[in-house]
């Protein structure tokens, strides 16, 4: 062979050999970019990701039109969209097939759903759903959700085993009938023996006024404390709020409450707090005819400006007396005015409001004493007069005037 023929050989063996090696190692850095570290890709166009915070965290350095993606022991995702933008929602539209496993799902982002929207098949078997107004973007996959397992909500413990998308219903129907601008949360599906099954918490809402609509079906807990109320008379004559067995007031401008004398209207409530508001008397018939129900409802009245008197003391004893715990923070009500600061509970209230002094008595006794003398001395008096008169005369004198003779 000739001796150039053999040098050419050699530079075409390692001009090879350098292209080869130059080739596994771009193949080598490719694959590791497409390919993210929290993943693995079962193939060019289907990936498994676990335990991953971001859909960010797939596709950094990576611009590979994954078409199967499979996430698996997710917490959150709403923190998806925090580092999702044009590129990455481009980039998962050729996902056709995604798949959920092993993951708690409490929040669902507008835009993670959106970040897929060419997706054909949504598998969310084998997941536990926390049924919230925070996860009702699932409904916009709607019958991309393939029901091959039976999806159930798994908290909160009132809708634990409901089914996934009669509970999102109920929620997104709740949603729209909660008044503005409350909020209004599924604690249960159904209710037993009148415990709340919906809490509508209108809390520092900045109300003057009470709701004048309530989401219906439901057994309410109403929160309607920290606002300006001072009206509270509707409650009791609005019909729907005696689905209101459990109502909170506290912190208003209520200073008196009409409670009318339909029967129908009243005891409806199981626990009202009327704490933290301006009542000065305990409002007429707020408490009703207790004995008549198989349960005592629990009002709370601290912190408001009793007047207190030896009638409105008594009140109150007796009525801690009589239906024990009606009234539960009845240790702790305190009185204006003159008696500031003394508790209502305290016999000391009511001896010093009720109690008469020795001396008032025995002035009131002695002038009893002394009407009853000159009441009888004039009495007397009197009878001597007319036995007087009698006597002389006078009255026959009288009777003849009266008595003319006939003609």
């Amino acid at each position: 062979m000739p001796k150039g023929t053999v040098k050419h050989y050699h530079d075409n063996f390692d001009f090879c050999y350098l292209l080869f090696v130059s080739l596994f190692v771009w193949a080598i850095v490719s694959c590791s970019e497409a390919c993210p570290v929290a993943c693995n890709c079962i193939s060019n166009q289907k990936w498994e990701c676990t335990n991953i915070t971001s859909l960010g965290d797939i596709l950094e350095n990576s611009s590979r039109a994954v078409r199967e993606l499979t996430l698996i022991h997710i917490t959150d995702l709403n923190s998806f969209s925090d580092h999702l933008g044009t590129h990455f929602n481009a980039s998962f539209e050729y996902v056709r097939r995604l798949e959920i496993q092993q993951s708690t799902i409490n929040r669902v982002s507008a835009l993670f759903v959106d970040s897929f929207p060419n997706v054909e098949r949504v598998f969310l078997g084998d997941n536990q759903f926390s049924c919230s107004e925070h996860i009702l973007t699932l409904q916009r996959w709607g019958s991309k959700i393939q029901k091959d397992k039976p999806l159930q909500c798994s908290s909160p413990d009132g809708m634990a085993k409901t089914e996934l998308f009669l509970a999102l219903k109920t929620i997104s129907r709740v949603k729209e009938e909660c008044p503005s601008p409350c909020r209004c949360v599924v604690k249960s599906m159904n209710s037993q023996y009148s415990v709340p099954n919906l809490l509508v918490n209108c809390s520092r809402s900045n109300l003057k006024v009470i709701p004048d609509s309530l989401p219906k079906s439901w057994v309410i807990e109403l929160d309607l404390s920290h606002n300006q109320i001072e009206d509270a008379t509707p409650l009791f004559s609005l019909p729907f709020y005696r689905n209101v067995p459990v109502l909170n007031l506290a912190h208003n401008h209520i200073q008196d409450i009409q409670v009318p004398n339909d029967t129908s209207q009243k005891n409806h409530f199981r626990l009202l707090n009327l704490s933290h508001n301006k009542l000065t008397q305990l409002p007429e018939n707020l408490l009703g005819e207790t004995d008549t129900f198989s349960y005592q409802p629990l009002i709370m009245l601290r912190s408001n400006p009793w007047m207190c008197d030896c009638n409105s003391v008594k009140m109150f004893q007796t009525i801690a007396m009589k239906q024990l715990h009606i009234i539960g923070d009845f240790i702790y009500l305190t009185c204006e005015g003159d008696l500031e600061g003394q508790l209502i509970s305290s016999p000391t209230s009511l001896h010093r409001l009720c109690y008469v002094p020795a001396v008032a008595i025995m002035t009131i006794r002695c002038v009893n004493i002394v009407f009853f003398i000159l009441i009888a001395l004039v009495l007397i008096k009197t009878a001597f007069d007319l036995r007087s008169m009698y006597a002389v005369g006078i009255f026959h004198y009288f009777a003849h005037l009266l008595l003319l003779p006939s003609r």
